[in-house]
């Protein structure tokens, strides 16, 4: 079967992907004399230098890149906002998206290894994470009129505020992913690797735009599956490396750590919500629950079964966040009616 040129162009960004990675993995070792301050806790970033290392172009360079990122992009996506879906082409736009972000993916590769900081000196770390959170609720929203919310049970969602939330949400989830990108420095670390690589998927899925990848169920459930991968990794890695110091052993990589809660939380999205975008019979749907059920029995094992509340901790965020912006797009889209009325 002949593929479509939307489809070879995601072909070669998933190799793009995998080769700016390895780059970064390649030019890591140049930046491990670089000092950091001992991890001080869940709410300390520990990948940036010591504050006496500092200058005015380390703390400039990273905000110079994001805004000019953030800009192009911006008007890209504003563009494509006015375009029609084109599945199996690419617009101008689409390569303009795939251009822009790949060049600035290797300018913030060169601006790492020149004043190594990133936004994260200035700003705090919950603005990164929650970005993504908020992105990732955004994600369930759209997707539960076709696969479901939970279980495969649909909401009835607003039409007029679906509709609210497809048109805007390029701008919000472009924001998100530059914003978090320039927030890291390029670091060829295994966990923020990992990071990187799924960033580099998603500024994919961002340049493909209006087009069949861009709404391919399969694709957007294995997006989601993939950052399960990244707090684990993280957690391990700090636990390894020493970076977990004063943290109280929270991030402990061994088989009781922390980590567990995140594989956990995120492995129950995809059993309960994620695996509904793929077709199988129900028996495959049941045989996956059984799986993850029987992952998080022998994960607590180790963990300790006192603890098995954890994995309610991410569900409950996302899908109570769901919620709330169901709420957020319905009463937007109300008052963007109100407003068109009175114009009107």
């Amino acid at each position: 079967m002949k593929r479509s040129q939307a489809t070879k162009a995601f072909a070669g960004a998933i190799m793009a992907s995998a080769a700016l990675t390895a780059l970064i993995a390649a030019l890591g070792p140049l930046l491990a004399s670089v000092p950091h301050l001992p991890d001080k806790g869940a709410a300390w970033y520990f990948w940036q230098t010591i504050p006496e290392t500092r200058n005015f172009l380390s703390h400039a360079t990273p905000w110079i890149g994001y805004v000019l990122h953030q800009a192009a992009m911006w008007a890209i996506v504003i563009l494509m906002m006015g375009e029609k879906p084109h599945p199996g082409r690419l617009s101008k736009l689409n390569i303009a998206a795939l251009a822009v972000n790949g060049a600035f993916i290797l300018l913030h590769i060169l601006q790492t290894h020149l004043w190594y900081d990133g936004l994260a000196q200035d700003v705090p770390v919950w603005s990164s994470q929650y970005s993504v959170i908020v992105m990732l609720v955004i994600i369930l929203y759209q997707m539960a009129p076709q696969r479901g919310l939970f279980l495969g049970r649909k909401p009835g969602w607003r039409p007029e505020a679906l509709g609210w939330s497809n048109r805007w949400h390029g701008l919000y989830i472009s924001w998100a992913l530059v914003y978090t990108f320039w927030f890291h420095p390029t670091v060829g670390e295994f966990g923020l690797l990992v990071g990187f690589f799924y960033m580099f998927l998603l500024l994919t899925q961002l340049s493909l735009a209006n087009t069949e990848v861009h709404f391919s169920w399969a694709w957007i459930a294995v997006l989601e599956l993939l950052v399960g991968l990244h707090g684990p990794l993280i957690a391990i890695q700090k636990a390894i490396t020493g970076q977990d110091a004063g943290t109280g052993g929270l991030s402990f990589a061994g088989p009781g750590g922390i980590w567990i809660m995140f594989a956990s939380g995120f492995l129950f999205m995809f059993a309960f919500t994620g695996q509904y975008s793929f077709r199988m019979p129900r028996w495959g749907r049941m045989t996956v629950i059984a799986l993850y059920v029987a992952l998080v029995a022998g994960l607590y094992s180790q963990r300790g079964f006192g603890r098995l509340y954890e994995v309610t901790f991410i569900p409950v965020a996302l899908y109570g966040g769901t919620f709330a912006f169901a709420g957020l797009a319905r009463l937007a889209s109300a008052l963007g009616r109100k407003a068109g009325g009175k114009g009107a």
